[in-house]
């Protein structure tokens, strides 16, 4: 029995040997020995390193900026005006600049660099404003938003039109400001209708008939043609004077306001046009017309 054990045993492991040969072998057999005596490189590795055995160029195109910076590159391209050069021109540090080092402002390029002082010093009234007051976006320069601001800086570039609102004082000095009117957008100009009604319901106003009478920044100084001024338009502010001489037979009703009133508030002798038509005799009576006529829009028939 004892030697029947001993032969089972042996046969068992030499069946184990066996069977671990051969699954060594089926190993062997899935894996080849790459060609060669050399061990094989780790190939993705030695890629991964060739990327950076170039020496990299200095950005210099704008389609290279823009790859990271596309917001500025649309706001230039739709809005950016001259400012549509190449980005070092303006940006001569970028990348190597470290903000550790130093404040980041001096790193942003300054305006007067290109431009000078370009809408001048302004007055002593309205000294000139920062130049990012009224062009918010140095890469969009004429998106100038007009509500947004003050009349200081609107009055230190628009002398002209500072002197003109403050020397003939009306309602557009005292009570409404640059951006209650240019309210859109830098350069708008409003309509007159806006906020005003027509002088007379009966005569449609558009804005070269407003302006005809009222210069937009002095109202007050009002002046208007004698050619091209109906009555219509008179009629708006004098309208008792305009409903007399409409309902009068005489000659004077076919007589145009402007015809007389040549300036605004001029009211003119009647010599001008009728000279002297009564005797020195008659004149020693009186020196005064309306005392027989009455008023010149009202004149008696007999």
């Amino acid at each position: 029995m004892k030697s029947v054990k001993k032969v089972a045993i042996v046969f068992s492991v030499i069946a184990f040997v066996a069977l671990l040969l051969v699954a060594v072998g089926c190993d062997k057999a899935a894996v080849p020995t790459p060609a060669g005596t050399e061990e094989a490189a780790a190939t993705d590795i030695a890629k991964g390193k060739g990327l950076y055995d170039i020496q990299p160029q200095p950005l210099h195109s704008v389609a290279q900026c823009a790859q990271c910076h596309i917001g500025v590159f649309d706001r230039i391209k739709d809005a950016g005006g001259k400012h549509q050069i190449e980005c070092v021109s303006c940006h001569t540090e970028f990348h190597v600049f470290n903000p550790k080092k130093r404040p980041y402002q001096t790193a942003i390029p300054k305006c007067e660099t290109c431009h000078g002082v370009f809408h001048g010093e302004g007055t002593k009234q309205t000294p000139l404003v920062d130049c990012a007051s009224c062009h918010t976006d140095p890469h969009a320069p004429l998106i100038i938003p007009g509500a947004a601001l003050s009349n200081n800086a609107c009055m230190s570039c628009h002398t002209k039109e500072t002197k003109q609102i403050t020397d003939n004082v009306s309602r557009h000095t005292t009570e409404v400001s640059c951006s209650d009117c240019h309210h859109v957008k830098h350069g708008y100009i409003p309509k007159c209708n806006e906020c005003h009604e027509s002088h007379s319901p009966g005569y449609e106003m558009d804005d070269a008939a407003c302006m005809s009478c009222h210069p937009v920044h002095m109202p007050a100084k009002i002046t208007y043609s004698k050619k091209e001024t109906p009555n219509l338009i008179c009629a708006g502010c004098h309208d008792k004077a305009y409903g007399l001489l409409q309902n009068n037979i005489t000659k004077h009703t076919d007589v145009k306001c402007s015809d007389c009133h040549s300036a605004h508030k001029r009211i003119p002798l009647c010599s001008e046009c009728h000279g002297m038509p009564h005797s020195n005799r008659m004149m020693q009576d009186t020196t005064k017309c309306g005392d027989c006529h009455s008023i010149a829009h009202n004149l008696p028939v007999s």
